[in-house]
């Protein structure tokens, strides 16, 4: 045990000390070669029409304050459609009684759910159907968006000139779980996606944030909408990536100041979420999962764990001074990792990252098991067979 405290493990650390410090030089980095919202929003003189259409299924704690920072929007020229997706809870009830109040909001109850679609394109395909705006922003139930949101979207959809503007959101985190895994992913997903890839209309990346889909109406309907996808998981992707082979112009941008996002409420809810999202986001690399999942494990979870074995030992004033000191500087570096994503991108620092690496490393071969073994992934009383 000595000779590897002594020896292996404080190279290792010095090595996960690295990976911490390039997470948070990437998150500057990246921050700062994303496009940003404009200050302020579009004129108004003329302003373009906006249908904003919400998917809905069992969203009854959401979908009330969703829709309240909705039509709370500066923008005068949008009206909402909430597509109820056959709930069994009171979203149907409760987008019924805002109605009410609000002439600009209205209330789609689509047919049953056809062969050969999934559920959310099925939704949102019916909330599109015989729209005439010029833009459709599309935004799921568990978002919350500022006033301005709307039109400093349209602003800059307007100055790219793009068909798809997609925005980076907050991830609001409450729960222990959240707290812990959520930053996690958010820091991976932040810190490897390349935005100028993305946005460079010669280059084949895409991505899309599905909590936030703006199109021009034109372009929506050049792709094939949402019917387009209607098989797809992770259909947010699949859509920006018809855009750039469209070459109708994709522009991601960072919106955490006006979109905010809590994806999940309970680890369950995390857990099935993400196994969902995960599989298809590997891509080419589904075979690496476990390799992955094993140093999403030890890069987030050693920092804490190696410091405060040296500090529980006393390692500092006694024996293995090298380990303790790369045990010390890597935890600061996590540290560091922290406090970027937390400038950045506004996830907040608290949380057992740790028990969040642990988690996430789980999920990355809970996703691929299940599909190498053809189970099927579960969300919200659905089941969908990964492909």
């Amino acid at each position: 045990m000595a000779i590897v405290l002594s020896t292996i493990l404080p190279s290792v650390l010095w090595g996960v000390a690295f990976c911490h410090l390039a997470l948070a030089l990437l998150l500057v980095f990246n921050r700062g070669r994303t496009p940003k919202l404009p200050t302020a929003g579009s004129s108004h003189a003329d302003p373009k029409s906006v249908l904003i259409v919400v998917p809905a299924r069992n969203e009854e704690t959401n979908i009330g304050d969703c829709l309240r920072s909705v039509l709370a929007q500066d923008y005068p020229a949008l009206t909402v459609r909430v597509v109820d997706d056959h709930s069994t809870d009171r979203t149907g009830a409760i987008v019924g009684k805002l109605a009410e109040s609000d002439r600009r909001l209205t209330l789609v109850n689509p047919p049953a759910l056809p062969p050969g679609w999934l559920g959310k394109p099925h939704a949102v395909h019916n909330g599109s159907l015989g729209a005439s705006s010029d833009y459709l922003l599309f935004i799921d139930a568990d978002v919350r968006l500022l006033p301005t949101a709307v039109s400093q979207a349209v602003a800059l959809a307007e100055s790219k000139h793009a068909g798809l503007t997609t925005l980076m959101p907050e991830l609001v985190n409450d729960s222990f779980w959240e707290c812990a895994t959520q930053p996690v992913v958010g820091m991976l997903l932040w810190g490897l996606l390349d935005p100028v890839k993305v946005n460079d209309p010669n280059r084949g990346e895409a991505c899309g944030f599905g909590p936030f889909m703006l199109f021009r109406r034109d372009a929506y309907e050049q792709i094939g909408g949402h019917e387009a996808v209607r098989r797809e998981v992770i259909e947010d992707l699949r859509l920006a990536q018809l855009v750039k082979q469209h070459q109708l112009g994709l522009c991601v941008a960072h919106g955490t100041s006006v979109v905010k996002l809590r994806m999940y409420d309970s680890l369950s809810s995390l857990i099935a979420g993400w196994i969902k999202n995960f599989y298809i986001a590997l891509g080419p690399v589904k075979a690496l999962a476990p390799l992955l999942a094993a140093v999403v494990a030890l890069v987030f979870a050693l920092p804490t764990v190696a410091f405060w074995t040296a500090l529980g030992l006393g390692l500092w004033h006694g024996k293995l001074p090298d380990f303790a000191l790369a045990a010390t500087l890597c935890y600061g570096a996590d540290w560091l990792a922290r406090l970027s994503l937390q400038s950045t991108y506004d996830v907040h620092v608290r949380g057992v990252r740790a028990l969040g690496g642990l988690v996430v490393a789980y999920i990355l071969c809970a996703s691929v098991y299940r599909a190498a073994v053809g189970r099927p992934v579960t969300w919200r009383g659905r089941s969908y067979q990964a492909q």
